[in-house]
């Protein structure tokens, strides 16, 4: 990934993802939601976007900061929630379209930006409390203020809630477990 022929469309593809993300999926959302909020709001697109400059710094040997693990949790957080939004809308009875097979494999490609991201990052103590503090809040925007993304099938929302919040908590679980087994590795 390091690689000029790899690294540019990436780095396109994340802009288009941002661009298309705010304009088709989330903009009618924004134009209702208080501008305080919008950082919560296009969580997928804002994620995308934020892994350009992440993806930079990694190509510069720069990988290692709490920008970049923010991003890594943000990108795997919500490339797996989409999955599971449309996983949840075709067991509730929909019928599985282009669009949602399409969304599944360009979030999994987000987890992979993510998991990518990982490899650079070591985290400290306070990279991994100013990430989880980030993402409940996150949490408390989407299901506390209804910034969450906009149901075709509220019935899911149940399943997306819980499984939104579980990630938070045993994704920085995860994060502080890895850091305890570096520590040790490295005593």
């Amino acid at each position: 990934m390091r690689r000029p022929w790899v690294a540019a469309p990436i780095i396109v593809a994340n802009a288009l993802g941002f661009v298309l993300g705010i304009i088709y999926w989330y903009g009618g959302q924004l134009a209702q939601t208080p501008w305080y909020l919008w950082p919560f709001v296009p969580d997928c697109p804002l994620f995308a976007f934020l892994f350009i400059p992440a993806y930079l710094l990694v190509l510069q040997g720069r990988g290692n900061n709490p920008y970049n693990l923010l991003v890594a949790f943000g990108l795997i957080k919500y490339g797996v929630w989409t999955n599971v939004a449309w996983y949840a809308y075709w067991a509730v009875g929909h019928p599985v379209e282009w669009m949602g097979v399409a969304m599944c494999l360009t979030h999994l490609g987000m987890i992979l930006e993510g998991v990518y991201l990982l490899r650079y990052v070591r985290p400290r103590s306070w990279w991994i409390l100013l990430t989880w503090a980030w993402f409940v809040l996150s949490d408390v925007s989407d299901y506390v203020w209804g910034t969450y993304p906009r149901m075709p099938d509220e019935r899911i929302l149940p399943i997306l809630q819980w499984h939104t919040i579980a990630f938070t908590w045993l994704g920085t679980w995860w994060l502080w477990r890895k850091r305890e087994e570096r520590l040790t590795i490295n005593e």
